[in-house]
């Protein structure tokens, strides 16, 4: 007889999943904190039940949120990677001449900007901005132009999100961080609610990178890929997802660009 529990996650699946969906793919997101995951909420949900009214039942996908550097091992596994990441760019997996894997249109644009401390801010241009400084990264994640440097002419400690390193800032744990605009922007909110000093903060006027959001998936997805091709492609322009990304705090294109 089957226990109990793995009865109610059985049919709980099976109630998730669209009548007459063929193929439920794992959606995999590795940004654990806002806006991408918040509480019950968040970025990463929205995004799958957005993709998942318009494959209309012909794949469904299903949200995983894991640590980057468990992404990276799934992704890298000899046997092949199966499913779709979410959120990710070249550059962040090291597959910036897209060689390795399927990279879908980029369906959010997004830029990386350093965040100091006001009484202290890093005004970067270039590696020698950063000579002597702590930088407060996330596990996991890649940092081209920074990596390069860490333990040899700056320090680098680790923290499992963007929220987490804004408060060692705060509280003078670490020099600089590097975060996506977009988060920092909605991180506002939570950072006023625990009376952390925004005013002690200072984002660089510059971004130190500039990227778009893609689909990532095996090289050999075939008919995936080319779903979720055609919906990305689309959705910097459609009504739906454009409201999406501006409650994030994300930046769209412009109306007359979509006429």
């Amino acid at each position: 007889m089957a226990r109990p529990h793995l009865l109610l996650v059985f049919c709980s699946a099976l109630a998730a999943a669209p009548a007459g969906a063929d193929t439920i793919v794992k959606a995999y997101n590795s940004y654990r904190g806002p806006p991408y995951i918040d509480g019950k909420s968040g970025l990463a949900p929205d995004l799958v039940r957005y993709v998942n009214r318009k494959l209309e039942g012909r794949y469904t996908l299903q949200l995983v949120s894991l640590q980057r550097r468990q992404l990276n091992q799934l992704m890298e596994a000899s046997g092949g990677f199966d499913g779709v990441a979410l959120f990710l760019s070249p550059a962040f997996i090291g597959d910036v001449p897209r060689k390795r894997f399927h990279w879908s249109p980029p369906f959010l644009d997004d830029s990386n900007v350093i965040v100091s401390r006001i009484d202290n801010p890093v005004l970067y241009h270039g590696a020698a901005s950063l000579v002597g400084l702590r930088f407060a990264g996330i596990y996991g994640n890649r940092y081209p132009g920074i990596d390069e440097y860490a333990g040899k002419s700056l320090t680098r400690s680790n923290a499992p999100d963007a929220m987490s390193n804004l408060r060692k800032l705060a509280a003078g744990q670490a020099d600089f961080t590097v975060m996506p605009l977009s988060a920092f922007r909605y991180l506002r909110r939570q950072m006023d609610r625990e009376k952390l000093p925004l005013g002690q903060l200072h984002v660089g006027d510059k971004p130190f990178s500039q990227f778009g959001r893609h689909f990532v998936l095996a090289r050999d997805a075939g008919a995936l890929a080319a779903e979720l091709d055609k919906i990305a492609a689309a959705m910097p322009c459609d009504r739906a997802w454009r409201r999406i990304a501006l409650r994030y705090h994300f930046t769209v294109a412009d109306a007359d660009a979509c006429r």
